[in-house]
C-alpha cells in the first residue's frame, strides 16, 4: 500500500509549505515545532487525556500538517540500530483510540501526590512509554510525548528540565525505545535521565547558555553525560518472531 503521507513522486511528507526536500522539511519542521512548544509552555496545559494528546500534536505541527492532530491512517514501522533494524511494535492503526485509551486510564490510575521524586520518576519511566508506543501520529510522536510529560510533571509539582531533554534528545528516543520492548522492556534508561530533568525546585535558565542555578561543573556533566558515546542505551538482542 502506498503512503498516503507522502508525495507521490518522491518519499518527502506532504506538507503546507510545498518543501520537497526532506532535509529542509526536517529543519523547517524542527524550529516551527520548538518555538510551538514554547508558546504552548507559556499557555499552560493540563489535559491529560487521548483527546490532549491529539491538542498538543495539533499545536505543534498544524503549521506544516494537514493531518496535525489527528491519528495516523496506516501502520509504521521505524528501523532502529538499538534493535538491530527492527522496528518497535506500534499499535496498528484501527486499533490506536483503544491503545491510548488503555495507555492513559493505566497512568492516571496512580495515586501521584503521594509519590516521592524518586518514586514519581519511576512510574513515570514506566507509565509515558506505553503511550509513545502506541505512536499515533504519523510524525512527532516523541516531541509531542515529551510534551505532555513536561506538563505532566509540572502539574504535580515538580519541575522539568526542558533543555536537557532537548540537548539529549537521541538518548531520550532511545530510551523510549529501549522502554517499549513489551515483555523486554529495559527501564533504566528512561529514568536515569528523568532522574536528572525531574526536579524539585525551578529551573532557571541563562538565555545565552545552557546554565541554571546549579554549580556549574554540575551542570556541564549533566548536559553532556547523555550525549557521549560512553553513556548511550547498549544495542538489544534481537526478538524472536
Amino acid at each position: 500500500m502506498a503512503d498516503p503521507y507522502l508525495y507521490a513522486d518522491i518519499p518527502v511528507l506532504k506538507n503546507k509549505l510545498d518543501i520537497r526536500d526532506e532535509k529542509v522539511l526536517d529543519l523547517v519542521e524542527a524550529e516551527q515545532s520548538r518555538a510551538n512548544m514554547m508558546l504552548l509552555y507559556e499557555r499552560g496545559f493540563s489535559d491529560f487525556t487521548p483527546a490532549g494528546l491529539c491538542e498538543i500534536h495539533r499545536y505543534l505541527f498544524g503549521d506544516i500538517y494537514d493531518w496535525a492532530g489527528e491519528y495516523r491512517i496506516i501502520n509504521i514501522e521505524k528501523r532502529e540500530k538499538l534493535l538491530a533494524g527492527r522496528s518497535v511494535w506500534y499499535s496498528n492503526d484501527e486499533d490506536i483510540p483503544r491503545d491510548l485509551e488503555n495507555a492513559f486510564q493505566e497512568l492516571l490510575s496512580q495515586d501521584w501526590p503521594q509519590f516521592s521524586r524518586q518514586e514519581f520518576v519511576r512510574h513515570l519511566t514506566t507509565g509515558f512509554p506505553k503511550i509513545w508506543q502506541v505512536h499515533p501520529f504519523r510524525e512527532g510522536n516523541t516531541r509531542t510525548l515529551v510534551m505532555l510529560m513536561t506538563f505532566f510533571v509540572e502539574h504535580h509539582g515538580f519541575y522539568m528540565d526542558q533543555e536537557l531533554l532537548a540537548a539529549s534528545s537521541g538518548y531520550v528516543r532511545d530510551s523510549l525505545v529501549m522502554a517499549s520492548l513489551d515483555q523486554f522492556s529495559e527501564y533504566e534508561h528512561l529514568e536515569r535521565i528523568l532522574l536528572d530533568a525531574v526536579c524539585d525546585e525551578p529551573i532557571l535558565y541563562d538565555e545565552s547558555a545552557l546554565e541554571v542555578t546549579t554549580p556549574a561543573e554540575v551542570q556541564r556533566e549533566k548536559y553532556k553525560k547523555y550525549q557521549t558515546e560512553k553513556y548511550v542505551p547498549q544495542p538489544h538482542y534481537q526478538r524472536e518472531d
